[in-house]
């Protein structure tokens, strides 16, 4: 009888794993996604529900994971902290919420990064508007691609598509197409245009039918594009739904750990704030999402110009040099030929990268497109060639249309670019905490320093205030006159008394915060000149 019984268990078992591959093998888009209703609390109870509200608290990798100390692969990370979450979801009426409190975790030279600024990111159908500090609402682009988060219409939908009980009732929804389903790794993944339009692909567990993952892509101006992957885990029972208490944001450039939330409650139909779009805004112009900042020019010294970008140009005798091209790639490209009209017929054939960092690369991928060399620290390398070589299916840029290779010159401790009209010598900056792989150029002629982020990485606080001097005073150079990228030129007394006046500011901020009783990143400020 035991054996009998033995016998029956295993012919049921193997019955029920046979159906489960047939299943997982035969099964249509449509009922992978049914499966899916079924497994988070099922499909009357998704349609049902009015709103979800999620409170928690998270962290963004900075600057995607562009903003290190080194450009190595495996250097630490820097995180933005997003506590006072609040993610809520007005099912009913196609609304969503993103409110939460933003504040660097190591020190940030500008006071607006350890402010615990609040970010309050509306979605009403498909108009986009934020709430300012002011209380005003304002209508945002429908794409923005900014250095530490993406935002506009099409990422606010996306980021609401994060909830798995949201994107599956989408997904189902009227005017949503199914289509592609396909194993991958013990999931059943499809792809999804929801009503709106923005695509997008889901993976659903063989076992349990729960959503494990949600991809989608998105412009991104240092590597063309980027693809966004967030994982669930920890699926536990709210108000008749199945919804998982952790998040991780994934990309697809170094697989960073994007964003990880971590959830503390869901409120299911309670009461939510007021998400509509006032008439104001609903009625305003959408606002462009390429807006380039008009050029002008200052004139530094004889074949030295200053693009009110932040790009310096040097001329040679057949040739000119750039300094830096940050801000966008749309802004690098009209730069590169703001700095073309500069000397007619002398073409552009190089830039020089101070750092690594995504806000003073932006614009390299449009460089090296372009045919330019690009010259920096030796082990900038690393990071420049992923992301010249990073694709852009979706979104192409011209470097993915050109895909042209990388052309590198690299620095060790200096490098002299020299002719019989112009020297440019180029140095490491030494030591610096900020950038431990980053260049500055020196003009011996005109005693003209150009920088970024040594000294002039904002005014409010400095961190690293003995740098600037330490490498004037080691390579014996005679500044008297400053290029920096962030701010306007300056003479060498004005720098370093707004150094000084820095320092000062950061040593009064870490007094006050352990007054209180926290310990500020960067604190105690080291300095042995002022």
């Amino acid at each position: 009888m035991i054996r009998s019984r033995w016998l029956f268990s295993i012919t049921a078992l193997l019955g029920m794993l046979t159906l489960q591959a047939a299943w997982s093998q035969n099964a249509s888009e449509r009922q992978v996604l049914e499966r899916a209703a079924k497994s988070l609390g099922g499909l009357e109870r998704i349609n049902g529900v009015k709103n979800i509200t999620l409170v928690g608290y998270g962290q963004y990798v900075y600057q995607f994971g562009g903003g290190n100390i080194g450009p190595e692969v495996n250097a630490p990370m820097k995180y933005q902290a997003a506590n006072d979450m609040r993610r809520v979801y007005d099912l009913g009426n196609n609304r969503f919420l993103q409110q939460e409190r933003r504040n660097f975790l190591f020190p940030f030279a500008a006071v607006f990064g350890h402010s615990y600024q609040q970010v309050n990111l509306f979605l009403d159908g498909d108009v986009a508007f934020d709430i300012n500090r002011e209380g005003k609402k304002q209508r945002i682009p429908g794409w923005s691609e900014g250095v530490l988060q993406h935002d506009g219409v099409h990422m606010r939908r996306m980021w609401m598509m994060n909830n798995p009980v949201v994107a599956v009732r989408a997904a189902l929804a009227k005017g949503a197409k199914l289509s592609n389903v396909r194993s991958e790794d013990k999931s059943k993944v499809v792809d999804i245009q929801i009503a709106e339009g923005d695509r997008m692909s889901m993976a659903f567990s063989d076992q349990s039918g729960l959503p494990t993952w949600i991809r989608w892509n998105n412009p991104h101006d240092n590597l063309g594009e980027i693809t966004y992957t967030t994982y669930f885990s920890g699926f536990v029972p709210y108000g008749g739904l199945m919804l998982p208490l952790g998040y991780v944001t994934k990309t697809d450039w170094r697989n960073i750990d994007y964003l990880k939330v971590y959830v503390d409650d869901y409120i299911i139909d309670g009461e939510i704030p007021d998400l509509v779009a006032p008439p104001e805004v609903r009625s305003a112009d959408v606002p462009a999402s390429r807006v380039l900042r008009p050029l002008e020019v200052e004139s530094i010294a004889k074949g030295i110009w200053r693009i009110n970008t932040g790009t310096i140009v040097f001329e040679f005798k057949d040739h000119l040099t750039l300094f830096e091209l940050g801000g966008s790639r749309h802004q690098a490209k009209a730069v590169i030929e703001k700095a073309r009209s500069l000397v007619p017929g002398k073409p552009v054939t190089e830039v020089i990268v101070s750092h690594a960092h995504f806000d003073h690369v932006a614009g390299i991928r449009q460089a090296i497109a372009e045919g330019l060399t690009v010259i920096s620290r030796r082990n900038n390398e690393i990071i420049f060639q992923d992301m010249a070589s990073h694709r852009a299916k979706e979104f192409p840029d011209d470097q993915d249309r050109n895909q042209r290779p990388l052309k590198f010159v690299p620095v060790d401790e200096r490098l002299r670019l020299s002719d019989n009209t112009m020297s440019v010598d180029i140095y490491w900056a030494r030591a610096n905490i900020h950038m431990a792989e980053a260049i500055f150029a020196y003009v011996p002629a005109a005693k003209v320093m150009v920088e970024g982020d040594i000294a002039t990485a904002a005014v409010d606080y400095q961190f690293w205030a003995d740098n600037y001097m330490d490498n004037i005073e080691y390579y014996k150079l005679d500044v008297e006159t400053l290029a920096p990228v962030h701010m306007q030129t300056m003479k060498q007394a004005e720098v370093l008394e707004m150094v000084k006046g820095g320092v000062q500011r950061a040593r009064e901020r870490c007094a006050a915060e352990l007054a209180k009783g926290n310990y500020f990143p960067g604190c105690p400020v080291v300095s042995k000149r002022f």
